[in-house]
């Protein structure tokens, strides 16, 4: 079978694809045409090759001409169900279809169900006016279109809220994110990591998501138990009334012992390669397999992580010029840069990982490799690999 796989970044459920082994071709259009991309499959990038900016219907236009039997997609197209519609063409999606997309990136659908189901939320508001609204709760302005944070900012007194965009609490607790499996009527929760949101270190600031850590997230054994029985059934519960899928996100706030849904992720997100690499799964596969409702055989509780497992994705604190894409992704770097391109201020570079028995130590490991490709591209005189 021949699988296109499309969105934002392609690379990681593609690496995940032919980590697989199965048989299956693949080809991808994304933005970015990073080089480690092009080390996996044959791809179409809207930035190398048409020379645009991001716009989901431009993925259409990449797609164009090229063969294939079935779409994947990642972020964020499960925010343009029409631009999947159009890129299939009548094909088969492997995943969750335009119709459930529609219905499950509903917010005003999403936080009515969570409220039917005693499911503890934030509040939201849409439009309101600034005197209807709790004077003593801050309010986020989020994007009705959400994704990685962007566009969210908080809601002062008197702003004006504009179209596409809604309200929602702000809550004081740990920004996290799970994965889960599901087949429609069933789920199997695969993890559970702390989100990177706003690191100044990483050159971001406000909501901007720009990690994960998966690990023990700060509490005993016990904790942890009751920890992924409640999150297990919140996604259970989820995927029955939205018959979502393959493999899914979820985000939420930890807030004592509460947790707090924010939005599903109807698709790959950005910390299942964090998952296979603990637990040693294949993401490609589950996602296949739950497509045709057979969820992993996989008990979380059983499989206690070894260590911290993080990523994080380093923004440029100024314009960078790349050097050396292939010393750094033989040294486990990934989402890479072509030799010599320019990359301007608060643009992605690349993307970290590590791994330490602390989070700490996991959390410190991240930034050091992060600033020292930052001091690299910032010597374009003297590339790694090619010292005097």
């Amino acid at each position: 079978m021949e699988i296109l796989i499309a969105g934002v970044s392609a690379r990681g459920l593609a690496e995940s694809a032919v980590r697989s082994g199965l048989r299956h071709r693949i080809v991808t259009v994304d933005y970015f045409g990073d080089f480690d991309l092009g080390l996996l499959c044959t791809y179409r990038s809207i930035k190398r090759d048409l020379n645009l900016p991001y716009d989901p219907g431009c993925l259409i236009r990449a797609a164009a001409g090229l063969t294939f039997d079935a779409l994947m997609y990642v972020a964020n197209l499960e925010n343009y169900p029409s631009v999947i519609e159009a890129m299939t063409g009548g094909k088969p999606v492997l995943g969750n279809g335009p119709a459930v997309l529609a219905s499950v990136r509903d917010p005003a659908r999403f936080f009515e169900f969570l409220a039917q189901a005693d499911i503890p939320a934030p509040k939201i508001a849409f439009g309101p006016k600034p005197s209807d609204l709790d004077s003593g709760t801050i309010w986020l302005r989020k994007p009705l279109r959400s994704g990685g944070g962007h566009g969210i900012a908080v809601h002062r007194p008197g702003d004006r809220l504009e179209p596409g965009y809604l309200l929602q609490e702000c809550l004081d607790g740990l920004p996290c994110g799970a994965v889960f499996a599901a087949d429609g009527w069933d789920a199997c929760l695969l993890g559970i990591s702390e989100q990177l949101i706003g690191r100044h270190e990483f050159g971001v600031d406000d909501f901007r998501y720009c990690g994960s850590i998966l690990g023990p997230i700060g509490v005993g054994r016990a904790e942890w138990a009751d920890l992924v029985e409640r999150i297990s059934q919140i996604v259970r519960a989820v995927t029955r009334e939205f018959h979502l899928v393959g493999v899914n996100g979820i985000d939420f706030i930890l807030k004592g012992e509460t947790v707090y849904p924010l939005e599903i992720n109807p698709r790959y997100t950005a910390s299942m390669e964090l998952i296979e690499w603990a637990y040693r799964l294949i993401i490609f596969t589950i996602h296949l397999d739950a497509c045709h409702g057979h969820l992993p055989d996989f008990d979380l509780l059983a499989y206690p992580c070894e260590g911290y497992f993080g990523k994080a994705i380093p923004f440029a604190s100024q314009t960078l010029v790349f050097h050396d894409p292939r010393w750094w992704f033989d040294h486990g770097v990934r989402d890479l840069p072509l030799e010599g391109e320019r990359i301007a201020q608060g643009k992605p570079v690349c993307t970290v990982f590590s791994r330490g028995p602390s989070r700490s130590a996991c959390y410190n490991q991240l930034m050091r490799t992060a600033v020292e490709i930052e001091q690299k591209c910032l010597n374009a005189t003297s590339p790694v690999g090619h010292k005097a």
